[in-house]
This record gives structure tokens, C-alpha cells and sequence, in this order.
């Protein structure tokens, strides 16, 4: 036993707390000697095996070639090679700056090797890239754990994380989670290195790139200055440093935030909007979900489940069983250590509750195989060997601290045995999924499209990349405008496509027949895409295994068809006017479902109930001239209100609507078309909307001339029962005032 270490010690203390024997530098590399550190290229290099046959299993899927497993990544290797020929932030050549990748450091990585690579093998780049940053990740793991702990320790953490399935999935994949997790650790360590002397002389350039990679890095980088500041104000108040001397440290530590101000403007002025646009297609903030609390609840639900999932509760596939339990005690091991290990449990500790709620704003926050997570699993790896370790040293004497230590480590590495080939032959299956979907649809379409085409879609990437058309992102990641309508529904998207210039209109549809992320099927009853589809690719793949996270929309079944159609917008302005004559002249039309349109006569919705959805739809029906109308329109439970304006005051209003207010139950009263009518707060009566075997009626209400007393006239249109049900159920397409 050396000295300095204590009987519950299993030979796995702290560097400093025993002499430093020549070669176990706790920075990885002893000062004195010229030689490599033969276990940091041990590590590194037992982490190049593991990627790249996580790459081999995906090629021996995929007749020899490597497929990503996600068409996201195409949508990067897009701006990428734009970039490459000079167009930043365009997907396409001409078209408007656009915030879809959602890495902006890893595509101008990626656009400067275009430069010099071939398109052909941008792939491949980013592959080898993906492989060089898990590697230089596990080695910045052992450095941490050396820092932190011990030699064994950072070996032990570094070997795990070599193992870890699903960071090898996220790594291999040709997004960016390689870069950001190579960053996030190496922004830690830099931290760790540099608190005892307090210059923070290499963080701030780490973090700086950190915040350019991915918003959670940001979050992360917050976490760290918040540290920087303690450790600052600590060796102040100890007397180590004058508060002259910790100006310019205080002030190059705020080059990371003065960076990502950057890029919110830079978005702003080539894009209109400071926010990256997968944020707001994703974010539950952008739905409308009536309330706080409601948005409250899906992200704590999401908590709920990541940490069940990460933290061994729910699954084993992700880490190896209790690591939640481990974690927890290696934060407490920090925190309960010298000062100094205090603050970096609470950056640590801090950081990780940040990213994790940061990602649970998203509604895709677990998809793609907890993709938004998976580069914060190295240190999530790291805190559990230190629990182990916490565990260890806690016990009566060495022996049987090394022999429970070695026990967990164990059990861990059986499971990262186990996890690393799951998750390489998960990621395989799912790269097949896009092979036959995403990939062949879009050869299809640069085959059999004029060049000129415009295809529509719900994936922008593979079809963009593969087939050299200009494509229209239904998703709105790519595609200016598109991103509230999509979330708000079939009627928005039909109306904002509608609204496009005629030559930036699709003149081809490639979409999914059936999915639930988007209801781009729906748009079929818009008959904008012809009789029927000109070709469908039906997925001939088995049912895979969906993973802990829940698969992805090509490889589980939910989207197994993908049809391509030629789109007709002949219907387009066919709603416009009412479908029967209304007495006097029309003055003024809302068209429920466009967005637009909407916001200009202050609509919405008063739901009945919070959390009631009022997404919007789109229909069509034949007039009794066999004229087809198509129209948009919102499903309402409770009622609405809405601004006419144009109105001559004095004169009666006849207010004429286009809704369908059958009984949601074909054999019951629940009087769900009758409404009560207020004009600028002031209850004029009740409706009773008209019902028909269509897809909606007309019908008209007359407001009298005294309740309108200016130019505008608010209306609503509600439960004649205040708070209490039965409630109004129907569906509103639009309304026509006329005097």
C-alpha cells in the first residue's frame, strides 16, 4: 500500500494522492520522457477497431457500400458541397439562405473538404471524420478520468466508451455527433487542466467551436463559465489572484457566448430569423398546445424517459444496468472532494441537467436513436466509473473494495460487449431502410424527371443529394415558410404551397404515404396530387427491431410506402368564393387553415378544454356543376373569433360560413353545430349551423345593423353554455361577410 492511500482504496485513488511513478502523468504524457503513452494509443486505437466495424457491419448490409443510417446526414453533405462551390447556407444552387443543417461548424468542415474532394466521396469524408473524433473522444476520456481519478480509472471509462453502441452508432453515422462529442469532452478537460492556475488559456477556443456545433453544446459551455466564474471568485477571495489580473481571463472566457451571438445574427441577417429551423419544426414551444403547463409536462415526460432509458432503469441497451445510480455517486465523489472537484461536480452535474433538458424541448427529442444525446454519453460513461470507483473505496477494507470495484466493471463491460455489435448491426438494418427508400426513390426521380422538375418532400436530404432536382421541403427545414405550416397541418401546408410563386411550386410530389411526424398524406384530399402516383416504392425489409429510442420512420413500419406523384394545382383559388350566393356584396373573407390569412383577422381558437388540438385539415368537394372546390380548414372543439373588417357601420351583416357540423356520432344529439354569436362582446344570438352529406354546408347568420358601430366587428362564436359541455364540435373552413 502506497502512502497516501487508504485501506478502502482498491489502487484506484487519485494521482495526486500517491507518488507519481515515471509514465502515469495524470495529463496523460510524463513531462520527462519522449515516449507515447502506449495506453492512450491502446485506447484510441481499440476505438478505431470498434468504428470501423461498426462500418463493416453497415457495408455487409448494404452489398458492400455504406449507407447512412438516417437521411438527415444527406441533408448536411447538401449544404456542404453548396458550400464548396461558394453558396453559403443555400441548400440549393439560387435558392435562399436557409438553417436546416443543424450543425453549422460541422458543415463548414464538411464545405471546405468539398473543396477539395470529389462530391462522390463527401461521404466518406465525413465517415472518416466521424471515425477520428470517437477515437480522439475515448482518448480525451482517459485523460479526463486521469485528471479526475486515476490512470485505471480514465482506462476504464475510455474502454467503456469505446464500447458504447450507441455513441458508435451516432459516430459512424455522418452526422455530427463524433465532432460534438470530441468537443464537449475536450471543453471538460480543458476546464479540469487549466481551475488550478485560474488563466483559462485553451477553454475558451474549445468552447468557442463547442457552441458552433450543436445548441445543447452551447449549454453545456454555459455550465462551464459558470464554473470558470466560481473557481475565479475562489481564488480571489483566497488571495491567488488581484482582480486586475482577472479581467482578461474573465473577458476571453466570454469569447464562447460573444460566438454564439454571433451566429444568432448572422442567421438573422441572411435568413430573417435568429433561430435555426429545425428548432422551431421541432420545438414543443412552437405548437399550440393552449398552455405553459401543457408544454411543461411533454418535457418532463421526456426527462422521465431519457433518464429511464440512459440511466439503466428501462433498458440495458443504452448502458449497462443502475448506471443512473453510479452517476449519482461519482457527482457526489466529486462533490465531496477538494473545492476544486466541488465546482467541477457542479459543472458536471449542471451541464448534463441542461443538455438533457434543453433536448426534451424537442418533440423529436428521442429520436434517430437519441441522436441529440448520444455525445454526452462519454461523460455520462466517465461519472459511472467514478461511482464504481466511489463504491470501492467505500468499502471496509482494499480486498474487498477491488473485488466489488472489479465486479461492477465487469458487469458494465459485459454490457458494452454486448451493446457495441446491437447497436452496429441496428445501425446496418436501418441503412438498408434508407437505402430502399430514400435513396432509390431519389435515383427514381433523377431518372425519370425532366431537370427542371420540383419535387416536394418530406425528406429533403437523399432527394436533393442523389437527384439533382430542386426540391421543396415539406418539413420547412430547407424551404423558407414551410415549418409553422407543417406543424399546424395538412390545411396550412396545402395553403402555403398554394401561396408559392408558380415557378417555385412543386410539379412532383415524393412523400410518404403514411406518416406520423408529418401528414403529408393528407394533402391528397387537396387533389394536388393527381388520380394516382406514377411509381411507389413499397419497403421489402423485415420488421427490424425498433430500439430502446423507438427506430426510425423507414425501418419500424410506421412509412414503409413512399409514392411519387405529379402534382395538379388546377383546384388552387377554388375556395375563395362561397359555394351559393350571398345577399349584398362581399366585403371582407377569412379562410380558416391559411396562416396568413388568419393572422390578419386576429383568428383563433377558444378551446373548450386545454390541450384539445385544433390542427388544421384540407377536403374537397364537388359543387351540384361538378366544379371541384378545395378548401382549408380547422377542426374546432369550443368555438373562435376573428376580425371582419371593411364593414359599412350601421348596415347589417350577413355573415355566411362554409362548415361541417354533422355529429361527430352519426346516432346522437349533442347539438354539436349550434353556436352562440357575440358582435364586439355583445351576444346577438345563436346559429345553427347547416349540415349536408359533403365535406362541409353553407349557411348565413345576420348580425343587425345597431351592434355594428365602425369599420371592424369582432365576432365569436362559442358554447352557449359557458364553461360547461355539451361543446361545440365542428369543423371551419372559412367565412364570407357580405352587405
Amino acid at each position: 500500500m502506497t502512502r497516501g492511500q487508504t485501506m478502502a482504496d482498491p489502487g484506484l485513488g487519485p494521482e495526486s494522492a500517491r507518488p507519481e511513478p515515471a509514465g502515469d502523468h495524470p495529463h496523460g504524457v510524463d513531462p520527462h520522457s519522449r515516449h507515447p503513452d502506449v495506453s492512450l494509443l491502446a485506447v484510441g486505437g481499440f476505438a478505431v477497431v470498434t468504428a470501423v466495424a461498426t462500418l463493416a457491419v453497415n457495408a455487409a448490409y448494404n452489398q458492400g457500400h455504406v449507407v447512412p443510417p438516417l437521411d438527415d446526414v444527406y441533408i448536411h453533405l447538401q449544404y456542404a458541397r453548396q458550400l464548396g462551390l461558394g453558396e453559403f447556407l443555400r441548400y440549393q444552387p439560387g435558392a435562399p439562405p436557409t438553417t436546416g443543417a443543424s450543425s453549422l461548424l460541422y458543415v463548414l468542415l464538411l464545405g471546405v473538404v468539398a473543396v477539395v474532394v470529389p462530391s462522390g466521396l463527401l461521404l466518406h469524408a465525413a465517415l472518416a471524420l466521424g471515425v477520428v473524433c470517437f477515437a480522439g473522444t475515448v482518448v480525451l476520456v482517459a485523460l479526463l478520468g486521469r485528471a479526475l481519478a486515476s490512470r485505471r480509472a480514465g482506462t476504464v471509462a475510455a474502454v467503456l466508451t469505446a464500447l458504447c453502441g450507441p455513441l458508435l452508432w451516432g459516430a459512424t453515422s455522418g452526422m455530427e455527433v463524433g465532432l460534438v462529442a470530441l468537443l464537449a469532452t475536450a471543453t471538460l478537460l480543458a476546464f479540469v487542466r487549466e481551475q488550478h492556475e485560474g488563466r483559462f488559456r485553451v477553454l475558451p477556443w474549445l468552447a468557442t467551436l463547442l457552441v458552433l456545433t450543436r445548441p445543447e453544446g452551447l449549454v453545456l459551455v454555459v455550465a462551464v463559465l459558470l464554473g470558470v466564474a466560481a473557481t475565479l471568485v475562489a481564488r480571489h477571495r483566497r488571495g491567488l489572484d488581484p482582480a486586475g489580473r482577472l479581467v482578461p481571463v474573465a473577458t476571453r472566457c466570454l469569447v464562447p457566448l460573444a460566438a454564439a451571438l454571433g451566429q444568432f445574427l448572422l442567421y438573422r441577417l441572411l435568413t430573417g430569423s435568429a433561430e435555426n429551423s429545425g428548432i422551431t419544426a421541432k420545438s414543443w414551444f412552437s405548437r399550440s398546445l393552449g398552455s405553459p403547463l401543457e408544454v411543461l409536462d411533454r418535457v418532463v415526460a421526456t426527462v422521465q424517459t431519457a433518464l429511464q432509458l440512459v440511466g439503466g432503469v428501462a433498458t440495458t441497451e443504452v448502458a449497462g444496468p443502475g448506471v443512473a445510480v453510479l452517476v449519482a455517486l461519482g457527482l457526489a465523489a466529486l462533490a465531496l472532494g477538494r473545492p476544486p472537484r466541488r465546482i467541477v461536480a457542479g459543472v458536471l452535474g449542471l451541464g448534463l441537467a441542461g443538455v438533457l433538458l434543453a433536448v426534451a424541448t424537442l418533440q423529436t427529442a428521442l429520436w434517430q436513436d437519441g441522436r441529440y444525446l448520444q455525445p454526452f454519453l462519454p461523460v455520462v460513461v466517465l461519472l459511472a466509473v467514478l461511482g464504481t470507483r466511489a463504491v470501492g473505496r467505500a468499502a471496509a477494507d482494499a480486498r474487498r473494495g477491488r473485488v466489488l470495484t472489479a465486479g461492477i466493471v465487469a458487469v458494465l463491460l459485459a454490457f458494452g460487449l454486448v451493446s457495441a455489435p446491437t447497436w452496429a448491426l441496428r445501425g446496418g438494418q436501418q441503412a438498408s431502410g434508407i437505402r430502399e427508400s430514400a435513396v432509390s426513390v431519389s435515383q427514381w426521380l433523377h431518372g425519370h424527371t425532366p431537370p427542371t422538375a420540383v419535387v416536394g418532400v418530406n425528406d429533403a436530404g437523399a432527394v436533393a443529394w442523389f437527384s439533382g432536382r430542386r426540391v421543396v421541403d415539406l418539413v420547412g427545414l430547407t424551404t423558407p415558410g414551410l415549418a409553422r405550416p407543417a406543424l399546424e397541418g395538412s390545411g396550412a401546408m396545402y395553403e402555403a404551397l398554394a401561396h408559392l410563386p408558380v415557378d417555385r411550386r412543386p410539379t412532383y410530389f415524393s412523400v410518404f404515404d403514411h406518416t406520423e411526424l408529418l401528414p403529408v398524406g393528407e394533402l391528397q384530399a387537396a387533389r394536388i396530387f393527381g388520380d394516382r402516383p406514377l411509381v411507389s416504392f413499397d419497403a421489402k425489409s423485415p420488421d427490424r427491431d425498433p430500439g430502446p429510442f423507438g427506430g426510425i420512420c423507414q425501418t419500424t413500419g410506421d412509412c414503409r410506402v413512399i409514392s411519387v406523384w405529379r402534382a395538379d394545382w388546377s383546384h388552387v383559388g377554388s375556395g375563395d368564393a362561397p359555394d351559393a350566393p350571398v345577399p349584398g356584396r362581399v366585403v371582407d373573407h377569412l379562410n380558416v387553415g391559411d396562416l396568413a390569412d388568419e393572422a390578419a383577422h386576429g383568428y383563433g381558437v377558444d378551446r373548450a378544454l386545454v390541450g384539445l388540438g385544433d390542427s388544421t385539415e384540407v377536403r374537397s368537394q364537388a359543387d351540384p356543376g361538378g366544379r371541384v372546390v378545395v378548401d382549408s380548414g380547422r377542426h374546432v372543439v369550443g368555438g373562435e373569433h376573428f376580425v371582419l373588417r371593411g364593414l359599412t357601420p350601421g348596415r347589417p351583416v350577413t355573415l355566411t360560413a362554409r362548415v361541417d357540423a354533422r355529429e361527430p356520432v352519426a346516432d346522437r344529439n349533442t347539438e354539436a353545430g349550434v353556436v352562440a354569436v357575440g358582435a364586439d362582446g355583445h351576444r346577438v344570438g345563436d346559429w345553427a349551423f347547416a349540415t349536408g352529406p359533403g365535406s362541409w354546408a353553407q349557411s348565413s347568420v345576420t348580425i343587425p345593423g345597431p351592434d355594428v358601430r365602425s369599420g371592424t366587428l369582432e365576432v365569436t362564436l362559442g358554447p352557449r353554455q359557458p364553461y360547461l359541455a355539451p361543446y361545440p364540435d365542428y369543423h371551419s373552413f372559412g367565412y364570407w361577410a357580405s352587405q
